[in-house]
């Protein structure tokens, strides 16, 4: 099980990570989507928190608190696109919540 967890790890800190990197740096798709939900002024601190959450889960001492940190960051975003988006892009970070909490309880079981 442990095995599985390191692997759903790698997994979810490489998307979120290439996400979390592409707010950061301002890709074209990220500044429309932050341009389009109004709320710009926080696409740099939600990359920087999202890869905040990447690197702590990946270190064993401090994964729990990286699976909560990305998990709540998963929770807003699914709740700001069916707010603001009308609905749609849902499934990645739910998916992506699932796979921070998965991750870690297989890692520590």
């Amino acid at each position: 099980l442990a095995i599985i967890g390191w692997v759903l790890t790698v997994g979810v800190a490489a998307m979120l990570g290439k996400g979390a990197v592409e707010k950061i740096i301002g890709t074209q798709e990220m500044v429309g989507n932050f341009a389009y939900m109004k709320l710009d002024k926080y696409r740099v601190i939600t990359g920087v928190g999202e890869l905040l959450g990447v690197i702590l889960l990946t270190i064993p001492m401090t994964s729990l608190y990286g699976m909560v940190l990305i998990t709540s960051f998963m929770s807003a975003a699914v709740v700001l696109h069916l707010a603001l988006m009308g609905g749609t892009k849902t499934e990645i970070p739910i998916a992506l919540g699932i796979g921070a909490i998965l991750s870690y309880l297989l890692r520590t079981m």
